[in-house]
């Protein structure tokens, strides 16, 4: 067994594909409001940002006013969401992006949209806008992130259960950008290895999996489904095993892609349980909403674990529970 590290031997930061973070550590779109962060928090929350990056809310097209309420619900070990991609839409979200110019972290735009011209259309929309805008007046958006995978969303089966559709929605978007481009992959799927090659090899430059679980919950006097939208995204500590298998498929298949591996992380050992099943970034969803100082307290428990185990950065951890 390798000899115990001090928490200052351990470095955390990593580098997911052209980007470097100063720790494995995302938010999982959304799941964390910076505006609102801002607005509660004491001090300059634009330096202090937990994130080693940030990825905002699934932006499309056109506004959506999402799904009607309720649209949120705590369930044993986890919690289930139907809210339905709700966003003003690509014009009004690029004019809001001076209120949150100042921070210094790298951002990763979450894309949504029903077809591969309207995911397009949301990447070349931002490409215009920042090909001409000064520096000062917008954020470090470095990377795209396409949510083929939202269980929330009415009308048709996810995008991401289809490889050939992803690949589509992949070489459209691919065909806007050369930022750095990750497909948000869906569980919801017998082989979640099928639809992450097609992604890769229509020209994403990683993945991000996964995302939530298609799920139900009865209102237990009337025994109807709760949510307005009747099924909704199950995310929490009840989805954590499936969600590690998943990343470790995935990671054993396609060998040497950058992973954001996600799904029920609250600690620094689940953030270290993603990394050993291949995972290059940890995304954290569900703790978000169980205190202000989760992301913090993640960040110093992952450390905590790594030093315990002399892995001297998150890199030596990665993919050693493949090897098993």
């Amino acid at each position: 067994m390798t000899p115990p590290l001090e928490l200052e031997q351990v470095m955390l930061a990593v580098e997911l594909g052209p980007l470097r973070l100063e720790h494995p550590l995302v938010d999982a779109s959304g799941t964390f409001d910076l505006l609102e962060y801002a607005r509660r928090y004491r001090g300059d929350f634009f330096a202090d940002f937990p994130y080693a990056a940030y990825v905002p809310k699934t932006v499309t097209a056109d506004a959506r006013t999402g799904n009607p309420p309720p649209r949120v619900t705590e369930t044993p070990s986890g919690m289930i969401n139907g809210i339905g991609l709700e966003n003003p839409g690509i014009d009004a979200w690029i004019g809001g992006l001076s209120e949150w110019a100042a921070l210094r972290r790298p951002v990763i735009v979450s894309v949504g949209g029903n077809s591969p011209d309207q995911y397009a259309a949301v990447v070349r929309a931002l490409e215009t806008h920042l090909a001409s805008a000064f520096a000062a007046t917008v954020p470090r958006l470095e990377g795209f992130e396409l949510n083929v995978s939202c269980p929330n969303v009415a009308g048709g089966p996810q995008i991401g259960a289809d490889p050939a559709a992803t690949a589509a929605v992949v070489g459209a978007c691919r065909a806007e950008t050369t930022r750095f481009l990750l497909v948000k992959l869906t569980p919801n799927v017998s082989d979640v290895t099928l639809a992450a090659r097609a992604a890769v090899e229509a020209g994403a430059d990683g993945l991000s999996l996964v995302n939530t679980f298609k799920a139900m919950v009865l209102d237990r006097e009337t025994l109807r489904p709760f949510l307005g939208n009747r099924t909704g995204g199950l995310c929490g500590p009840a989805i954590k095993p499936i969600a590690l298998r998943m990343v470790a498929e995935v990671a054993q298949a396609l060998p040497g892609v950058p992973l954001v591996g996600m799904g029920g992380v609250i600690s620094g050992l689940d953030a270290l349980e993603f990394i050993a099943c291949g995972a290059t970034a940890v995304g954290v969803g569900a703790a978000n909403f169980t205190g202000f100082e989760a992301p913090s307290r993640i960040v110093a428990e992952l450390r905590a674990e790594l030093a315990a185990r002399g892995f001297a950065s998150p890199a030596a951890a990665r993919g050693i529970a493949l090897d098993a």
